[in-house]
């Protein structure tokens, strides 16, 4: 979106857009962050403080993530089965850009997430599409919220981790029912995450 820069006093402002401030709960402040790259505007109140990068790395390696903490009794005994052609046909259910499904991820190797969980695809709709497999982002109820690989969502009505750290491409016959889907605030806030950690 681009805004107007116009000029109050001796210094300059833009007009945020209502939608914009109903979205994100903008009240009578704002507080302003200068990054690389720009300016970021966020709302004021409770916000967790993010470790860098390197600290990051640092708690994940020591804590070696338990991934069974998503208890997998709550997935629908009925897992979707897709056949698979190179591209959505008759009677095939689209699997799309932010949707959030049940994945198995089993068999995996060393500290890769397991198990059948949820999962949020990232892959373009374009790709999804036509291709076979798709790019996902699996989720967890083991919660780290000052890890800066980790985005908090709510999926089925609890919080939870997307686990950018474990971005991963899996084939389309690993995914089964549809969960939900990310709202678009939190669709923009893990573009930012994957970008800052694997953009740059």
């Amino acid at each position: 979106m681009k805004l107007k820069v116009s000029r109050i006093g001796n210094s300059r402002g833009v007009r945020l857009p209502a939608a914009s401030l109903r979205r994100y709960r903008i009240g009578e402040t704002v507080l302003m962050e200068e990054r690389s790259e720009g300016i970021l505007l966020r709302p004021t109140g409770p916000v967790v403080e993010k470790l860098s990068w390197e600290d990051t790395a640092r708690e994940m390696a020591a804590r070696r993530g338990d991934w069974s903490a998503w208890d997998t009794a709550e997935r629908p005994s009925r897992r979707a089965s897709h056949p698979l052609s190179g591209e959505t046909g008759p009677g095939q259910a689209a699997m799309k850009h932010y949707e959030i499904r049940w994945t198995g991820l089993d068999p995996t190797r060393g500290a890769e997430m397991a198990k059948t969980r949820p999962a949020v695809i990232v892959s373009l709709d374009a790709l999804n599409r036509r291709l076979q497999t798709v790019t996902v982002c699996p989720l967890t109820s083991e919660l780290h919220p000052t890890w800066r690989s980790r985005l908090q969502v709510r999926c089925g009505g609890r919080p939870a981790d997307v686990a950018v750290d474990q971005i991963r491409t899996v084939s389309k016959i690993r995914l089964g029912d549809k969960i939900g889907s990310l709202r678009k605030d939190e669709a923009a806030a893990l573009r930012r995450v994957i970008t800052e950690m694997y953009g740059e």
